[in-house]
């Protein structure tokens, strides 16, 4: 979900403008119906401290997964917002001082609504795969990309309306570590299910491909007003092909990204010489 912005930054691409999810054990019934109380556990002896604090904070998380989930139906109308969040809570008949739960704030939905589309994502690939006949030969590397990149970017089709500014909202510094590491996993969890081994540099090379290529259909999607997006499947297919292209020019890529610091920066790298800059 959040590829795009850095994409549009670095590249200039003018075409480009942009639950079988894991459930978290929702057990915090016994809980009272204000935020939990960090200091409650100070005349208690150490090891019956540290067993209530890893009590609370289990519950804590809890919490603020429903708080999420709740906080999404505001997101229509109140965006990726305090507004939004603050709603969720009092949905739930929360103290409105469970909003200090949220560091980030209201951006802290759309990173869970990410992180909740990744793993569902990644529960349709494991399926998938447990799904496979014994002995039968996986998909084609390009077709199961191509596939699990359009069903990722069509998980967020909900919340279509709302996805530009989701993506403004994370070039936030103190948001990107968090969206980053988020989109990484993403893309790691998408080649590990294509079959992916490799240990050399061919593992870095083939995820930052993919990172690009996510990221640059991604912006075109934002953008696409075609019926059930078949311009940007389309797009896709064109740049997966110049993917295939750009193996030609390996050794010379692999040269190039060999010194590059991380993911993120090598897709850079790659949609510009995709697009030809």
């Amino acid at each position: 979900m959040f590829a795009s912005k850095w994409l549009q930054r670095i590249v200039g691409y003018k075409d480009c403008t942009s639950q079988s999810f894991s459930k978290v054990i929702r057990n915090y019934s016994v809980l009272s119906r204000n935020c939990p109380n960090q200091n409650s556990t100070s005349s208690l002896p150490g090891n019956s401290i540290r067993s209530v604090q890893t009590h609370n904070s289990e519950k804590g998380e809890d919490m603020k997964y429903d708080i999420l989930e709740a906080s999404l139906k505001h997101v229509k109308n109140h965006g990726w917002s305090d507004a939004a969040l603050k709603l969720g809570i009092a949905d739930m008949g929360l103290s409105e001082a469970c909003i200090s739960m949220f560091n980030l704030g209201g951006v802290e939905i759309a990173l869970h609504y990410d992180k909740t589309l990744n793993e569902e994502l990644e529960d349709m690939m494991a399926q998938q795969q447990d799904d496979r006949l014994p002995g039968s030969e996986p998909p084609p590397i390009a077709h199961f990309l191509k596939d699990a990149i359009k069903t990722r970017l069509e998980l967020q089709l909900p919340y279509y309306d709302r996805w530009a500014e989701a993506l403004s909202l994370v070039v936030d510094p103190k948001v990107v570590p968090r969206a980053t590491e988020q989109f990484a996993h993403l893309i790691d969890d998408i080649w590990f299910y294509a079959g992916d081994k490799s240990t050399d540099i061919n593992w870095y090379t083939r995820r930052a491909t993919v990172a690009a290529v996510y990221g640059m259909t991604e912006l075109f999607m934002i953008q696409d007003e075609s019926p059930d997006f078949a311009e940007t499947w389309a797009f896709l297919d064109r740049r997966l092909s110049d993917l295939e292209k750009m193996g030609e020019n390996r050794l010379e890529l692999e040269k190039e990204l060999n010194n590059v610091g991380d993911i993120t920066k090598a897709a850079f790298i790659i949609a510009r010489n995709m697009l030809g800059r």
